[in-house]
């Protein structure tokens, strides 16, 4: 799995700016606590999903949200995909918010980063899986534009997600908190604009690539 400097960076707000000295040293640090502790667990599955202008009909649930819509225009499969750090990078991030706000919030970044690097890799592991010629849109979460965060319920639920520990809060939220879980397309055409950024409406986003 690969963890840069520069995706932490970003997360932290950097842009393309370099890291001070003491910046850069803990990020080191803790990422190399974080691949001790952390367990990288996931869960994905294809449907056939049929798309219209305001939501998406996969497995036996539909999904009202217009920007996931327009986001899965054209596909008639998809993935659903969940994946955690596990409840060691709750704990590094909880020992790391004891005293210091500074290393906490770098080490939150970190943590960002790797369950990015994460989701990454196991897409490599999906394109595996498809028929030959089809490509993946970009991961599409709940929490984004109109896609309601209650639908992280239905994912968990369609995925069996206490097979590798996740499950939800009262309101919604994924825990270990470092956790993904999202919808990507399967299309015969690579599109542009595919990168992480390339889809979100929030131009004015600090974490924005492009």
């Amino acid at each position: 799995m690969k963890l840069t400097e520069s995706a932490v960076l970003r997360y932290l707000g950097y842009g393309n700016a370099a890291a001070e000295g003491r910046v850069s040293l803990l990020i080191r640090q803790i990422a190399a606590e974080l691949r001790e502790c952390a367990s990288p667990k996931h869960l994905f599955g294809i449907w056939d999903c049929r798309v219209d202008d305001s939501s998406l009909a996969l497995g036996n649930i539909t999904i009202n949200s217009k920007r996931l819509a327009e986001h899965l225009k054209g596909c008639r499969r998809a993935v659903l995909l969940a994946a955690t750090l596990g409840a060691g990078a709750d704990s590094l991030l909880r020992r790391c918010g004891v005293r210091d706000m500074g290393k906490a919030a770098i080490a939150q970044a970190v943590c960002a980063a790797m369950i990015e690097a994460y989701c990454d890799q196991v897409e490599s592991e999906i394109l595996q899986k498809i028929e030959a010629g089809l490509c993946l849109t970009a991961r599409f979460s709940p929490g984004y534009g109109d896609f309601d965060l209650s639908h992280q319920k239905d994912i968990l639920r369609l995925l069996g997600c206490g097979k590798i520990g996740l499950a939800l809060t009262d309101g919604y939220m994924l825990t270990p908190s470092k956790s993904v879980t999202a919808v990507i397309g399967l299309t015969k055409e690579k599109r542009a604009a595919e990168g992480k950024c390339g889809g979100c409406a929030d131009k004015q986003c600090a974490y924005r690539e492009i």
